[in-house]
């Protein structure tokens, strides 16, 4: 069965080889990159809280508090820098309590499920098994 996979594998590549060439690849600068990157993070989603937007916003704020450090109160300093510090952890921290999507895909292969998963009656959720069942399930993996 294997041999069947990487033979069909195969011959999708070359077809795709075959038909339509890779575009050129540009390089792109540094700056260029990090300009992307802040500005897809940005603006994808904007009604939520990220924890890479909330990190964002915290090093602005810190960048801004350092950069007008000498033309304002170090009082205002203070607490620019303050903030910033505790934007920074609640969004680690947030990065670290979100319940990550990993486990809510099923991995598929032409319609057709791969590693058992549609065979143990449960499925990605484990709707159709009792808590004990996907409780042995998980520490099975």
């Amino acid at each position: 069965m294997p041999e069947q996979y990487q033979k069909e594998i195969e011959d999708i590549l070359r077809q795709a080889e075959a038909d339509a060439p890779l575009p050129k690849q540009r390089r792109q600068s540094l700056r260029a990159m990090v300009w992307q990157y802040a500005r897809q993070s940005v603006s994808s989603d904007a009604g939520r809280f990220s924890p890479g937007r909330l990190m964002l916003a915290a090093l602005a704020i810190l960048l801004v508090a350092v950069v007008l450090r000498f033309m304002m109160p170090p009082i205002l300093f203070g607490l620019l820098a303050w903030m910033g510090l505790a934007l920074f952890i609640v969004a680690y921290a947030m990065f670290f309590l979100r319940p990550s999507n990993r486990g809510a895909a099923r991995k598929q292969w032409r319609g057709r499920y791969l590693d058992g998963e549609a065979s143990d009656g449960g499925g990605a959720g484990g709707a159709g098994q009792s808590w004990l069942g996907r409780l042995t399930r998980r520490f099975r993996k």
